[in-house]
């Protein structure tokens, strides 16, 4: 397995946007697939916020995972943030979501940026255990129960 830029794999920006949409589309209404598809090319950089990094293995794409600015309306005040963590279910349980963190964690590190935010509302354990903090338990923009939790991040 190998995780790679997006933006070096512009065929899979649609099978990754779609992934999105089908986990979390419904947590934004009037969001669409095609606008889904359009903010993941927008989003598609590297070495910058925002980038789209993916896990790929004998040319199939695992999962996915992205640096933006901004994830949750409520907080402007927090940035940047790991959001966007999917890997397909027939891949999990091989430790490709950490992989995945780890990448965008690493990405942040060389930006030079102190410190990386997200959300979850059911992979608190997951991120505690790659070192992550709880910073509060809220209810997000469309009033779902989260966790919002940070990571000091070391500069590279």
């Amino acid at each position: 397995m190998q995780i790679d830029y997006l933006c070096d794999h512009p065929a899979l920006i649609p099978e990754l946007a779609e992934l999105n949409f089908n986990e979390w589309g419904q947590y934004r209404p009037g969001d669409n697939l095609q606008a889904r598809t359009a903010r993941m090319r927008a989003a598609c950089g590297k070495g910058a916020v925002p980038t789209v990094v993916v896990a790929i293995e004998d040319a199939q794409m695992l999962g996915g995972a992205l640096l933006i600015d901004s994830d949750l309306d409520s907080r402007p005040d927090l940035t940047p943030w790991l959001a966007g963590v999917y890997v397909k279910v027939e891949h999990r349980g091989r430790g490709i979501a950490s992989a995945l963190v780890n990448r965008i964690v690493d990405e942040a590190a060389a930006l030079g940026i102190a410190e990386l935010y997200l959300y979850t509302d059911q992979a608190q354990s997951l991120y505690a255990r790659l070192g992550w903090e709880v910073v509060e338990h809220t209810v997000d923009d469309e009033g779902l129960g989260i966790t919002v939790m940070k990571r000091l991040i070391q500069k590279a």
